[in-house]
This record gives C-alpha cells, structure tokens and sequence, in this order.
C-alpha cells in the first residue's frame, strides 16, 4: 500500500479530510469506499460551483482518467476498468441539464441554479422536498423555469430558516429534482450540516431482485429511513448506477450485469450492500 502511493503526503491528506467531513470507518475496506466517496464529493463540489460560473468557466477537465495498477490515487476508473464512486458521480455531475444547490447555514437557505449544456433552451420543473434523518416530510414545493441555451440560471433562493430552527442543521436534509415533460433529468442533496455530525438511521435497505436474462438482473432497493452514498458490490460486474442517495420509501432500481451467468438466488447470496450509515455503524 505504501509502495503503491506515490503521492508523499497522499494517505495523511486523505485521512485528514476524511475526518473533516465523516466518522471514522470501522474496518479497512469501509475506509476504502469512504476515500472513494470523499473524493467523489470533492470534485461535484468544484465542478458543480464552475458550471454554476458560466460563461466564466466554460469547462472543466479532472485528474485522473483510469490507473495502471492497484493504488490509492487520483484516478476515476481503477486498473481493471471498474468504475470508482468518482466516476459515477461524474456521470450526474457533468449531465447536460444539471439541477444544484448552495446553501447557507447560517442565513438557512438554498439557492437553486440550473445549468444547462444544451445549445436550445429548456423549459423544466424544479422540485424541493425536505425531511429530516428519519425520512419525514417537513415541506416540499416545485417552480417552472426557462433556462437559456448554453447558459446557467438562479432559479430562486428557499428560506428554510424555521425549518433549521425547529430541527437543526444536523437533522434536515433538502432533495433537488429537475423535471423535464414530466421526466427527472438531474437531481441532487443539499445539506446544512457535515455528513460526520448528522444522526442518521439504519437505513435497514429491503433488496428486491428480478432477472432480465442469465446475466442481468433488475436491483430495486427500498430505505426504510434515508441513506447516503448506497452502493452495490459484485465483483466485475457492472451498475448502471451507483452511489446514490436513497430517500425513504422512494424505491430506486438500478441493473446489474454480471460476468457470468447466474440466478436471482445466487445474486442475492453474493451481491453486497453499503451505504454512508455502514461506514461507521457496526
């Protein structure tokens, strides 16, 4: 591991925002998926901000595509093609029409921006719903808007100021979706707090599995309290998504394909599960 780093201050910068934003892992392998999703957040956070900046900022490249060999590093996609949790989340963040939020906490709100790379303009929905950890609705709104071809647009700034009063920073969280002709295109998490200081729940994720074919199965996964950073674990297989942000009793179905031929059965007994919650919870 330490022959593999070659980055000299590589393992401690790791460790150390690590720890500025989530709770210790409990074993080594969780440590692993948490470095993935640290740096996932990190370059969505950027990129997000510079897409928001346009026309100043007109485009982004990251470090870095795909690695060599087995090592912690920069890279997106690891030695054997697999995709790293960056590399999903790039998927979501680099979408054409993308929906994202900043907020505020000591002000309590959230300004909603929408970017659109598309060189038409686009008439879309924007949806809020806010809960707190346990998954219950505390309110919930939409709005139309036009944004521009080529362009990004401040849809509008929500005040949740009595909300984060009532139930803290630790305790609210704020879904984005965008809809266009009735279709989600993008969606998002805005939180008012540090994943570490958040009292989440055991998710106590219910797995659904049908099969397409000998070799691709449907996954449809139920949180029974919301859940951040749920992902699937197969060996080579590949997720059409994954890494995503379950909220309560809103089922997501995401398809597996699997290197060999198999059965629901044998999926079930082999497929693994974690989300942000497993992380640190025994």
């Amino acid at each position: 591991m330490e022959h593999h780093q070659r980055s000299g201050i590589g393992n401690g910068t790791i460790m150390h925002y690590m720890l500025d934003w989530y709770r210790l892992p409990n074993s080594f392998d969780k440590l692993v998926w948490l470095s993935q999703i640290l740096q996932g957040m990190a370059m969505k956070y950027a990129v997000e901000h510079w897409r928001r900046n346009m026309p100043r900022t007109m485009g982004t490249l990251y470090w870095q595509l795909n690695d060599m060999w087995p090592a912690p590093s920069w890279a997106s996609i690891d030695w054997r093609g697999r995709w790293k949790a960056l590399h999903y989340m790039a998927r979501r963040f680099y979408q054409p029409l993308l929906v994202s939020g900043v907020e505020d906490s000591d002000a309590g709100t959230v300004d909603v921006h929408v970017t659109n790379d598309n060189t038409e303009a686009v008439t879309a929905t924007v949806v809020y719903t806010v809960t707190d950890t346990a998954g219950t609705l505390i309110t919930q709104g939409e709005m139309e808007t036009v944004v521009g071809a080529i362009a990004s647009t401040h849809v509008t700034q929500l005040d949740f100021s009595e909300q984060l009063a009532e139930y803290s920073a630790r305790n609210l969280l704020v879904y984005l979706d965008l809809l266009v002709d009735g279709e989600r295109v993008s969606n998002n998490l805005v939180l008012f707090g540090r994943p570490k200081h958040m009292v989440f729940l055991d998710p106590q994720i219910i797995v659904a599995i049908s099969e397409v074919d000998a070799t691709t199965y449907d996954v449809t996964l139920t949180a029974q309290a919301p859940a951040l950073y749920v992902w699937l674990e197969l060996p080579d297989a590949q997720f059409s998504d994954n890494f995503i942000d379950l909220q309560a009793n809103q089922p997501v179905t995401l398809r597996v394909v699997t290197p060999a031929e198999t059965t629901a059965a044998i999926l079930a007994e082999t497929l693994k599960l974690g989300s942000l919650y497993h992380t640190y919870s025994t």
